[in-house]
């Protein structure tokens, strides 16, 4: 039991470690282009990203039901997911590593709401066997 609660944090934990140099560097430049050079550093972090996001899609299912963990999961990935998609609307995809970032940020929020719907879904489905 202890082991499964320890492979649910470190997957949360995984997930808001691999999205962080993403939500700084949108965080601290607002809704400026990357630059070229930066979009490189940064795509790195996005394949990540997707991979974890990916990753967490399929496992959810195995996570330990905990209601407020869930609950305060989903308001991060949502939060997230808007951070992102303000972040993809400063790329410019004419630009190789801008459209190569944008196409990963678009996968990546496909995840984020997969991930929120199917979060909801099991909070639902756990609130209605209790009532």
């Amino acid at each position: 039991m202890f082991d499964l609660a320890m492979i649910d944090n470190n997957q949360f934990d995984m997930y808001a470690q691999s999205i962080k140099p993403i939500s700084m560097y949108v965080s601290s430049h607002k809704m400026t282009a990357p630059s070229d050079y930066e979009a490189q550093k940064l795509l790195p972090y996005a394949k990540q990203t997707q991979f974890v996001t990916n990753t967490l899609i399929d496992i959810i299912d195995d996570l330990k039901y905990d209601k407020e963990k869930f609950e305060h999961f989903v308001a991060k990935l949502d939060d997230d997911y808007d951070l992102l998609e303000e972040f993809v609307a400063t790329l410019n995809p004419r630009i190789k590593s801008h459209h190569e970032l944008m196409e990963i940020s678009k996968q990546i929020l496909d995840d984020l709401a997969k991930a929120q719907m199917d979060l909801g879904i099991i909070i639902s489905h756990h609130e209605n066997k209790s009532s």
